[in-house]
């Protein structure tokens, strides 16, 4: 059965709706962690992989703090099963899928399985700050999940879009290699600054600077200097706007690159930095409100896998999916021994 046989047509086709499905409910998974992370129930059990000891808490509808947190739980279990189902769907279809997806499904299921045990780790090594040094370990692990996160994001992302029907109807250009380039030098700095937020996020230094666009004083600068401060500096107004610069060019890169399906996500991504820099200003405005926060938390996931996404799909090899395809249809002879 080649790649051109009906059944299998659809068949790829419902695993590229499972694909879209996966990264939907990953970003609801995003946005309960964000919000449970934002409110402080994160250590609502002391315990894990059960809660309280138990699969189903007594109690924890009732508890605030604990259903923000079981249901964080339960929702990562959700997605840790969905993203098994696609790995092995991709797997028993890797030899009429795009080279790409193996690999992709493989770091996915990778990435799931290690960010549940980075967020065991976050729960078991939280001593309620206690003593200070596990304390700093617990601390690490939180801003690692956090982090970690946004990986799994894209990878789904990454797969979803390798997956897609568009993905063989993309016409490759000469100038999708500088969009790709570049792209992928977005990305790295939108990592960069989720990294940066994360930590600021997780060591309280969300209003080390309480006022935007200017510092208290009324200059650009802080007058005050300190750890807290300069990580705000850095995350709020420096690579705030270095990320600006470079997706703007990115995004104007991919839709004068003459190919609709870079030029029609790079506008969706104008819009996500435009919403993200909103975000970031009503937060502080309004002092870190816990939805507003999370919106911005997810928002940022969004605009990183946006990045991403149009740097996979620049990206794009088709010589190597060609390659792929005729292998499957006509299989090299085993070598003999």
């Amino acid at each position: 059965m080649n790649s051109a046989d009906p059944q299998t047509t659809t068949s790829n086709a419902w695993l590229a709706r499972f694909a879209k499905l996966v990264v939907c409910v990953t970003f609801v998974l995003v946005f309960i962690g964000g919000y449970t992370t934002t409110s402080g129930a994160g250590m609502a059990f002391a315990d894990w992989p059960l809660s309280n000891g138990s699969l189903n808490p007594a109690g924890w509808w009732e508890n605030f703090m604990m259903r923000l947190e079981h249901g964080h739980r339960l929702t990562a279990g959700l997605v840790m099963t969905l993203v098994l189902i696609l790995f092995f769907w991709v797997l028993s279809r890797r030899r009429q899928l795009p080279r790409a997806a193996m690999p992709l499904a493989s770091w996915a299921l990778v990435g799931v399985l290690s960010q549940a045990v980075l967020g065991g780790l976050r729960v078991i090594l939280d001593p309620q700050g206690i003593e200070a040094t596990t304390t700093t370990i617990a601390t690490t692990f939180r801003i690692l999940h956090g982090c970690f996160a946004q990986i799994e994001v894209c990878l789904v992302v990454s797969l979803a879009a390798v997956l897609s029907p568009m993905w063989s109807q993309i016409v490759v250009k000469p100038s999708f290699r500088k969009v790709a380039r570049l792209g992928w030098l977005t990305a790295g700095f939108i990592f960069v600054q989720l990294i940066v937020g994360a930590t600021m996020r997780h060591l309280g230094a969300g209003l080390a600077i309480p006022t935007f666009p200017l510092a208290p004083g009324g200059g650009f600068m802080p007058k005050t200097h300190n750890a807290y401060v300069d990580m705000n500096f850095t995350h709020t107004r420096f690579l705030a706007l270095l990320v600006a610069i470079h997706v703007i060019l990115l995004a104007r890169r991919a839709i004068v690159s003459g190919e609709a399906r870079l030029a029609r996500p790079a506008v969706l991504l104008l819009v996500l930095l435009v919403a993200q820099v909103l975000l970031g200003m009503f937060v502080i405005w309004h002092l870190r409100p816990p939805v507003l926060t999370t919106l911005h938390v997810v928002n940022g996931a969004a605009l990183f896998a946006a990045t991403v996404f149009i740097a996979v799909r620049a990206s794009h090899a088709p010589n190597a999916d060609a390659t792929n395809e005729s292998a499957s249809t006509h299989p090299l002879p085993e070598p003999q021994a």
